[in-house]
């Protein structure tokens, strides 16, 4: 008898125990959001307004040495702990290394299969007429409705590509945010996406707010109904891809129910 009430209580505080926990990472994640963005915005003070450009994968494809990515122009001057790159409730968290820039030898990207950063900035940022769009002090209209930084995925999977020859490291797209990352039809790689803090993650909008999103309804949405080039509740938004740009790359992420676009109005430049 004795032995069935302990067994019973067990089954009943271990869902309360394990939420607990997950919500415990889900604030220690927030609070390396914020400290991220605090970062960001110290070196856009001493550069005219500008984030820091290079938002390349770390993947090995990239032109862009892995040291000139946005994430190590922060440390250490602006970021003195690299820790907060990495989400504690990202299930690769281990096999991050920040370090792996150090790699000796001459080519200057064979660490890039490392992953050292679990979170990334916009991609929009750099993707149609940079350098106007780091200046996001003075084109961001809505600062506190557009997307600046989030984490990165995916949770359920390692690489299925060789990188380097590190076959079995987590893909990461490091440093960037894709919005329409998983809905090109060349494209059958993991998506960015996430749902690792009970269903949402956190993200950070250009005025320094952390969000926490809800993220596995919009998984669910895309999965039943596709990617889009235009949601009508996105659109009321003034979002830019509803609504000014036509291209192919027009489909994204809806984050509309959480009243955060990735570029509000117009895009500087743009036609």
């Amino acid at each position: 008898m004795v032995v069935a009430i302990i067994a019973l209580l067990i089954s009943i505080l271990l869902p309360s125990i394990r939420r607990a926990r997950e919500l415990a990472k889900a604030v220690v994640c927030s609070s390396n959001t914020k400290q991220v963005f605090t970062a960001l915005v110290t070196y856009q003070l001493n550069s005219k307004g500008y984030m820091p450009p290079n938002l390349w994968s770390e993947w090995n494809w990239s032109p862009v040495a892995k040291k000139d990515l946005w994430f190590y122009k922060l440390y250490p001057r602006y970021l003195g702990d690299p820790a907060v790159y990495v989400c504690p409730a990202d299930p690769f968290r281990d096999q991050f290394d920040f370090e792996a820039i150090k790699q000796p030898g001459n080519y200057k990207r064979a660490n890039n299969a490392v992953p050292s950063c679990g979170y990334g900035l916009n991609y929009v940022l750099r993707h149609f007429h940079e350098p106007e769009s780091f200046n996001v002090e003075r084109y961001v209209k809505r600062p506190g409705n557009m997307i600046l930084m989030a984490e990165v995925g995916p949770d359920d999977k390692l690489s299925t590509v060789p990188l380097s020859g590190t076959m079995g490291q987590p893909w990461r797209d490091g440093g960037r945010i894709v919005w329409d990352d998983g809905a090109r039809s060349w494209y059958s790689g993991p998506t960015w996406l996430t749902t690792r803090h009970l269903g949402a993650i956190n993200v950070a909008s250009v005025d320094g707010a952390v969000h926490r999103v809800r993220t596995i309804d919009v998984i669910r949405k895309i999965k039943e109904e596709g990617f889009k080039p235009r949601y009508p509740d996105c659109a009321l938004g003034d979002c830019f891809f509803c609504n000014y740009h036509s291209g192919a790359d027009a489909r994204h992420y809806n984050f509309s129910h959480a009243k955060l676009y990735w570029w509000v109005g117009r895009y500087p430049s743009y036609p």
